[in-house]
């Protein structure tokens, strides 16, 4: 199960000058706001490291200007500096408790850190700031449901599906708690949903497939494991589970091909899970 988590990196600079104000004193606002600027210039040039840089030294000579607070937490997290990022998000927030982002973003880098239980009163303030914020719902039914509060979870994003039915990562994730709940026919019109939203993503095929051979629609699952196993050849458990539906339908011969390629692809990893694929492939062959 691949749960994908996207991330914001950084914010045009009216929307965040607009929201957090200008500093007191002007001689350090401006100095601030050009290293700033510039910050944000290098970061479209994708040069992350001077972009970094820039706004440490805005930070430095203005510690109170959230945005570059966000910025800088920004590219600390797509940097997988998750610690750092947080406390970046943190200080945004102390700086300027209504915005929104600041929670969404913090709650997600928690989520990264595993620290579910913390980045739920972030998201939930997040979704409170801006009912808008699928993604953060998204992200709050993630913590709740690796919390074992699946049922929660599942209600918090059924809630947000019905305002916004076309956001794919919130289909993706509501589809998946319903999975867990073995409820597979109505996390089948999720994932359907997520696909729709956005066509071709292996993830979101994969767990299609998933539910429906928890649903023993095995016809159907077949169709979505070879579209899986056609992008991504190595998918082990892909091949596993279609060789899987193939027996349960009854098409041996495609069983055993499944099998046998599920052992090539394991053998190194897991010998002894190679080997008992290969048997089975061989008894298919020779019943």
């Amino acid at each position: 199960m691949r749960i994908r988590l996207p991330l914001r990196v950084l914010f045009p600079l009216a929307l965040l000058v607009a929201t957090f104000g200008h500093p007191p004193t002007q001689a350090r606002a401006d100095e601030a706001e050009a290293h700033y600027r510039m910050g944000l210039d290098y970061k479209k040039k994708g040069d992350l490291t001077r972009a970094a840089a820039e706004i440490r030294t805005a930070i430095k000579l203005r510690p109170e200007h959230a945005a570059a607070q966000m910025s800088l937490g920004s590219l600390l997290l797509d940097s997988s500096a998750y610690v750092e990022a947080l406390k970046c998000f943190d200080k945004s927030i102390a700086l300027s408790p209504a915005h929104a982002q600041a929670y969404a973003l913090a709650g997600a880098t928690l989520i990264r850190l595993k620290r579910y239980e913390d980045a739920l009163p972030r998201l939930r303030k997040a979704i409170e700031l801006d009912q808008r914020d699928s993604l953060s719902v998204a992200n709050l039914g993630l913590a709740l449901r690796q919390l074992g509060k699946n049922d929660e979870a599942i209600q918090v994003m059924e809630a947000a599906a019905q305002k916004d039915p076309h956001d794919a990562e919130l289909m993706n994730n509501l589809g998946v708690a319903l999975r867990k709940e073995r409820r597979y026919e109505e996390a089948v019109v999720y994932f359907q949903r997520a696909l729709e939203a956005r066509p071709g993503e292996v993830s979101f095929m994969r767990n299609l497939a998933i539910a429906l051979r928890g649903a023993e629609r095995f016809a159907d699952a077949i169709t979505q494991y070879r579209a899986v196993v056609s992008k991504t050849p190595g998918d082990a458990g892909a091949q596993y589970d279609l060789a899987s539906c193939y027996e349960k339908m009854g098409q041996v011969d495609d069983a055993a091909k499944a099998y046998q390629k599920y052992a090539e692809l394991v053998r190194d990893k897991d010998p002894k899970g190679a080997q008992r694929a290969a048997e089975r492939a061989g008894s298919l062959k020779n019943p």
